[in-house]
């Protein structure tokens, strides 16, 4: 499993890092075009030009970072390297995990550059005086509260599982996309729409059958039960609950993916 995380995380690194490079230089470039000498420099095209890009490279990195999260899955186990890497001495779950988990950490690292960036720009204005008040006043009100270090663990817990779940969304569409014969791509796209629509009508199905029928009545009894409750237990329990809600939905991505790939994986 750490053999296949170090293969993963190096393939990984010789596109973002030259890329999260040229991002943060361009983020200095741009902080440096802020005074006002270089402001007045040709009426301020050249600042506007550079701004331009920066926001076209931080674009850049998000679609980069989907791109090459797909690609990853998609050459190494359903394409042709599929047939040495299914030869590995491990299993189809170590796989998965550790693809998911390098893409998790990329999608992390791409939105930590993107934030870094603009706060260097930032540098010279009171951006970064209201950041720093801002993270102050978390860290008083952490302090303050003996809860509040379990509402960040539980906060962090749910980006980690809402962005895992994404990944397992698109590899399960890539995986059933392969099973077609033919224009294998073209399907895996069809199956994403497909499924994100279906996603969408339950959840709203869900949201107004909460409104009307015995989903009301239960709904009224458990807002009820909740009513005496203190607000640090409930505000657990909603960020708990939406951790468990989120990560139903990836388990059943993985169970799919892994048995698709276990099972049914044709690599002609």
């Amino acid at each position: 499993m750490l053999k296949l995380l170090k293969y993963e995380w190096k393939a990984c690194a010789r596109v973002f890092l030259p890329l999260y490079g040229v991002v943060l230089l361009m983020s200095v470039i741009n902080a440096l075009m802020t005074t006002d000498s270089a402001q007045n420099f040709m009426n301020g095209i050249p600042s506007v030009i550079l701004a331009l890009l920066f926001v076209a490279l931080l674009v850049a990195v998000f679609v980069v970072t989907v791109v090459i999260l797909i690609q990853r899955f998609y050459q190494n186990l359903l394409g042709d390297e599929g047939y040495l890497m299914f030869t590995l001495p491990v299993t189809v779950a170590q796989h998965i995990l550790s693809k998911m988990i390098v893409a998790v950490a990329v999608c992390l690292l791409s939105g930590l550059v993107a934030l870094v960036s603009i706060a260097i720009i930032g540098a010279d204005t009171n951006l970064i005086f209201g950041i720093g008040m801002m993270l102050n006043e978390f860290g008083k009100a952490i302090a303050a509260d003996p809860n509040g270090l379990g509402y960040m663990i539980e906060g962090i817990l749910l980006l980690l599982v809402s962005l895992a779940s994404g990944v397992l969304f698109i590899y399960l569409c890539m995986a059933l996309g392969h099973l077609a014969k033919k224009h294998r791509v073209l399907m895996s796209v069809v199956w994403y729409f497909v499924l994100s629509t279906a996603a969408q009508f339950l959840f709203t199905f869900v949201m107004f059958g909460t409104m009307s029928g015995p989903m009301e009545t239960l709904m009224t009894a458990l807002g009820s039960a909740l009513n005496g409750m203190p607000q640090q237990v409930l505000l657990h329990g909603v960020l708990i609950g939406f951790c468990v809600a989120t990560a139903i939905p990836g388990a059943i991505c993985y169970f799919v993916t892994h048995y698709i790939l276990k099972n049914r994986l044709n690599l002609e």
